[in-house]
């Protein structure tokens, strides 16, 4: 079952239908169906309920009669117009356009009971119905022979009430056609996972549904198939195609010891892997949890303008009474035509385009983030990066390529092997960068591991170990100044390594070596930096690694303002400074280390994969790909999409109020009321669709390498 099928299903017996289909297979469905619901909360007011033409309908079965209603109703609409123009003194109760009136129009105002009924502010489906009564009364009121009913004798206003609620019809199927593009971009995530995987049991490779997949597993991915798990790679050399969570068109070396993600492409090589995350722990599994989550928060842009649509509808009556009474005796028109100007300016002020035009431009750029590896958790984090005007950045991981190596190392009192079993020992658990370094390198050389009593991890100085023989502790080598100062040795070792990040390993508090260790800044990281510049965003460095390390990546990358050996709380503090003194400040990190600054600042990114828990937990948005420009990039873009939001806040009031002036001297009638109404509709929608395509902000990866 695809995609589109799915997505039918959930919308028959009300989307509560379960018959048929696998718990996974509901679950999708739901979580598809919550996604557009809550990503467009426009619909509550603006829908006209599962009966006829929603504009937030889903399935293809919803699509089929949407169109067969269209296609009804224009029919009629063209009999009713064909016999008007041939014989214009027929019974309008005879006429054609009742079918529009009923396929097009019973759903509105069903909609608009509904929301009355459940105690709701008035909705703009009870504006549009009281303008199609308006118009069916007026077409009474004729027959009645009222006062000044003369010069409308060739006028049905059946037609116009049916072509009122056949244009509704219309601009609301085009307005979901056009979010549905927008959320096939975030719903084409649950497709992406292969369903089988050939796992090796004994000597030989049983072909294994996923589900049935559990960490630890072994898995064969042959060359040209998709990966089917989160893992490391055991076995062979590949190259794959990250482009599903990176969007980075360039494929990847991978090796031995190398991580793959699950639903990312396997071109070349057949690969041994261990299998680590499974479904909803998997890379795959966890994005699309974050957009889900992105869908059903909204930005405050958007809140607001929800607010003041629920304004807009009461005012709306207020003003077509207002210009009733002022068309009737200010003016001295006939009460027809007064009545006329008064339903006119009824359809105009319905306000779906503004209401449509922040969430339709938040949704688009969430799809747009999500294909190019940017999981947006909300949008109001969309909306905070564009204010943002001060960026701190952490140095490995972030700035740099955290493919650390040991570049040197020296024993003092002990042999190499022997200090390096003591590190090995004491970062043999640590994920850390410097720590899988450490421990690699240890490997290579012989070195063996002892069974540590407890591992304690210090945030921001490294690690204590508690052994049979020891206390071990590999911390920065700032932590043992006296030491290294009395030693002539440890002090050369320190001078020869300036620029690089040293460890220091010391058993029972006196010192065994100095590991130096470096990383390579990314390509792209002075290209980010000035785009930030141009932008007039102030650019800071916050690491915990010592002055000569930051400084030799902040010269770099032309950044001034550089905050070194910093703890965590010291990253805290400068972070709360920096809000304190009026800044809009967006941290970017990528470790446990960042996790209390990702959280204190007014955005965040955490830069690195999804199996980086509790920075992803705590930051805004995450980034998926190795490319630092993303940042600059997130941030152009984000400001762009506000931008849209607001002009098309200003536009659709603009045509909204320009329509009412006209309809109030008699310059618009109701039809021409209505395509008005739609045109701005479609319009906001479009607008925010440019978003969901637009590459403007977002520059190829050559390009980048290549500029910096």
């Amino acid at each position: 079952m695809n995609e589109q099928e799915r997505h039918c299903h959930c919308n028959k017996d009300g989307g509560n239908s379960e018959r048929g289909r696998r718990p996974e297979e509901s679950r999708s469905c739901r979580s598809a169906a919550e996604e557009r619901n809550a990503a467009h909360s426009c619909c509550s007011s603006h829908s006209h309920g599962k009966s006829g033409p929603a504009c937030c309908g889903g399935g293809d079965s919803a699509i089929l009669s949407t169109r067969a209603t269209l296609v009804l109703s224009a029919l009629s609409l063209a009999a009713g117009f064909a016999l008007l123009k041939i014989y214009p003194n027929f019974n309008p109760f005879l006429d054609p356009s009742w079918i529009a009136v009923i396929l097009c129009g019973l759903p509105i105002m069903k909609e608009a009971w509904n929301s009355l009924t459940a105690g709701e502010r008035l909705s703009s489906p009870a504006l549009i119905s009281v303008a199609m009564m308006g118009t069916v009364m007026l077409q009474i009121t004729m027959l009645l022979g009222a006062e000044g009913h003369m010069g409308h004798e060739e006028t049905s206003y059946i037609f116009a009430a049916g072509e009122i609620a056949f244009l509704m019809a219309c601009g609301e199927a085009l307005e979901a056609r056009t979010v549905r593009k927008s959320q096939a971009g975030i719903e084409r995530l649950a497709a992406l996972a292969p369903s089988a995987a050939l796992k090796k049991v004994g000597g030989d490779y049983v072909e294994t549904p996923v589900g049935e997949i559990r960490a630890g597993d072994v898995l064969l991915v042959k060359p040209h198939t998709m990966i089917p798990a989160d893992g490391m790679i055991v076995s062979g050399m590949t190259s794959v195609d990250c482009s599903n969570f990176t969007g980075e068109s360039m494929p990847v070396e991978k090796s031995t010891g190398d991580e793959v993600l699950g639903a990312t492409f396997n071109l070349s090589g057949a690969i041994e892997m261990r299998a680590a995350g499974i479904g909803e722990t998997s890379a795959l599994g966890k994005l699309a949890k974050l957009v889900e989550e992105a869908a059903g928060k909204r930005a405050p842009i958007t809140r607001l303008a929800a607010k003041w649509a629920s304004y807009l509808v009461p005012a709306a009556i207020v003003s077509a009474a207002a210009i009733f009474l002022i068309a009737r005796f200010a003016f001295a028109v006939p009460a027809i035509d007064a009545f006329v100007r008064a339903v006119t300016a009824l359809v105009v002020f319905c306000p779906c385009a503004f209401v449509l035009a922040t969430p339709t431009a938040i949704s688009a750029a969430i799809g747009n983030l999500s294909k190019r590896g940017v999981l947006v958790k909300s949008g109001a984090a969309i909306e905070e990066m564009s204010k943002v005007n001060a960026v701190f950045f952490d140095k490995t991981g972030t700035l740099t390529r955290a493919d650390i190596k040991v570049s040197e190392e020296e024993a003092f009192e002990c042999g190499e092997v022997e200090m390096l079993s003591l590190a090995l020992t004491a970062e043999q658990f640590s994920e850390h960068p410097i720590a899988r370094a450490i421990n690699t390198y240890a490997r290579q050389k012989g070195a063996v591991s002892e069974k540590p009593i407890r591992t304690k991890s210090l945030a921001g100085s490294g690690v204590e170990c508690e052994t049979p023989s020891g206390k071990i502790e590999v911390l920065r080598a700032e932590k043992f100044y006296e030491q290294i100062s009395a030693s002539k040795k440890m002090s050369e070792f320190i001078k020869t390594a300036y620029g690089k990040t040293i460890a220091a390993v010391a058993f029972n508090g006196k010192i065994r070596g100095l590991i130096a260790l470096s990383d390579e800044i990314k390509k792209d990281a002075a290209y980010c930096v000035a785009e930030l510049k141009n932008a007039d965003i102030g650019v800071s460095i916050l690491t915990g690694d010592n002055a000569a390390s930051a400084k030799l990546v902040a010269d770099a990358i032309g950044v001034s303002d550089v905050l070194h050996s910093a703890m965590p709380a010291d990253k805290l503090a400068q972070i709360s400074a920096a809000r304190e003194s009026g800044k809009t400040v967006c941290m970017v990190g990528d470790g446990v280390n960042d996790a209390p600054a990702l959280a204190a600042a007014n955005c965040s990114m955490a830069f690195g994969k999804l199996g980086n828990d509790i920075a992803v937990e705590s930051a805004d948005i995450t980034l998926l790909g190795e490319n630092i420009s993303a940042v600059s990039e997130v941030l152009a873009f984000s400001r762009r999409v506000i931008g849209a939001a607001k002009a098309n806040m200003i536009v659709s009031l603009a045509v909204s109020f320009a329509a009412i002036l006209a309809s109030a001297f008699g310059l618009l009638g109701p039809v021409a009321g209505a395509l008005i109404h739609n045109v701005s509709s479609v319009a906001v929608v479009g607008n925010s669709a440019r978003l969901l395509a637009s590459k403007r902000d977002f520059k190829s990866a050559r390009r980048r390498n290549i500029s910096s």
